[in-house]
């Protein structure tokens, strides 16, 4: 995305959040999965505070060079969210690529309602999970199974179709650990009408998600205009999942240059 970005004559920065980034263990990487699941978690004591000033950090940085766009993709909306909220003068427009983007509820709570009910995400990753979240305070996820039924269950949460191939450069770009956010309440960012609700805002629905469902993509968007029906969504629509739409990143960099444009 960076490179397709660049090519077009934007500067851009992928900010590695707090705990992220840390690469793979030896047990990981040979598959030794009683002690891949033992070992300890750079990631386990972070906070949605960690991240949000982190982030914040990095805009003032690059605020002194030029305007800001800041984009975020799933969870990543939540930081996003975090930002707009605390430095809304600094961002010129925020960007939410199928991201989580709470409005009237904890961002957890939305997972249990109608709308998140078709997600094959939950089901497919329960069958990789190393760990109890609720006791580590973390998921560690292996995606390297070798089972051939969980490969494709992830293939279709994650892949929206893609070649099996194609599909095994995806996962392996896919950390073990991520923070256990759903019973961590310094992750609940909600919009802020008075903060978030002044900054431009653009929703980019990706179209062949099975992860996020279209419907809970739209539930965000929905209740977010009601709540700034001054400053509403600019919705946009491509193609590809969770997992793949970075594979053919041509159709979202086409929408970023956009907005720099404006």
């Amino acid at each position: 995305m960076q490179r397709e970005m660049t090519f077009r004559g934007h500067r851009t920065l992928a900010v590695d959040l707090p705990g992220r980034g840390t690469g793979f263990t030896r047990a990981y990487q040979v598959q030794d999965l009683e002690t891949f699941a033992a070992q300890p978690s750079p990631i386990a004591n972070v906070t949605g505070p960690d991240w949000v000033d982190h982030v914040v950090d990095a805009v003032r940085r690059v605020r002194e060079h030029g305007p800001v766009i800041l984009v975020g993709h799933s969870l990543g909306g939540l930081t996003v969210t975090g930002v707009a909220n605390q430095i809304p003068d600094l961002l010129d427009r925020i960007v939410y690529i199928a991201a989580h983007c709470p409005v009237t509820m904890a961002g957890a709570d939305y997972l249990s309602e109608p709308e998140w009910a078709s997600s094959k995400l939950f089901p497919a990753t329960a069958k990789i999970t190393m760990t109890n979240p609720a006791e580590r305070g973390y998921i560690r996820l292996n995606w390297r199974t070798a089972d051939p039924e969980v490969f494709d269950a992830l293939r279709e949460a994650l892949g929206a179709g893609s070649d099996p191939d194609a599909f095994v450069a995806t996962l392996n770009g896919f950390e073990p650990d991520e923070v256990w956010w759903q019973t961590n309440p310094t992750f609940d960012y909600r919009v802020d009408k008075n903060t978030w609700g002044r900054v431009p805002h653009s929703f980019i629905r990706l179209t062949e998600d099975q992860s996020m469902p279209p419907a809970a993509q739209e539930r965000y968007i929905k209740e977010a205009d009601a709540l700034t029906p001054e400053n509403p969504f600019d919705v946009h629509f491509a193609p590809g999942g969770l997992g793949t739409f970075l594979k053919h990143p041509a159709e979202v960099a086409d929408i970023l240059s956009s907005f720099s444009q404006r």
